[in-house]
């Protein structure tokens, strides 16, 4: 599970770098979120690397959700950026049986930055100079959890 976890994440990044945006499932206002299965009292907001992972898991709490894309830059900028500051997780494509990585919103936030790079994409930012401005503050971010 672990391994198959783990490829899904590195699938994730490549397509959401490739695609610039990422999928969640919402209802109005609301985003679909789960308990965390790794660690108590931490909710994990889901985002998944295409429609249709997402719409595979609109079903029984989230039978009325429809998925919704957000640009990459809104999502590194905005939705990481919060997430972190709220001390929730990223779940990345889970499957239908609620099984998926959980990952720290600045690790997922670094790991699409440097995807991006790799590909040598630009992206506009709303708050940050650069792709490389906003990989610098990730880390700097980062390193501060360290210490």
């Amino acid at each position: 599970m672990q391994e198959q976890n783990e490829a899904n994440y590195r699938k994730f990044i490549q397509q959401v770098a490739d695609t610039e945006k990422v999928w969640g499932l919402s209802q109005g206002d609301i985003w679909a979120t789960s308990s965390s299965n790794e660690y108590e009292e931490t909710e994990v907001i889901l985002f998944w690397s295409d429609e249709e992972g997402a719409k595979a898991c609109a079903t029984d709490e989230w039978m009325d959700y429809k998925p919704e894309s957000l640009p990459v830059a809104e999502f590194l900028e905005n939705w990481c950026v919060g997430m972190y500051d709220d001390g929730l997780l990223v779940g990345t494509d889970w499957t239908i049986e609620l099984q998926g990585r959980e990952v720290d919103p600045l690790v997922v936030a670094l790991d699409v930055v440097q995807e991006l790079k790799h590909r040598k994409k630009e992206i506009e930012l709303q708050q940050y100079e650069s792709l490389s401005e906003l990989e610098e503050q990730i880390i700097d971010a980062l390193e501060g959890e360290e210490e």
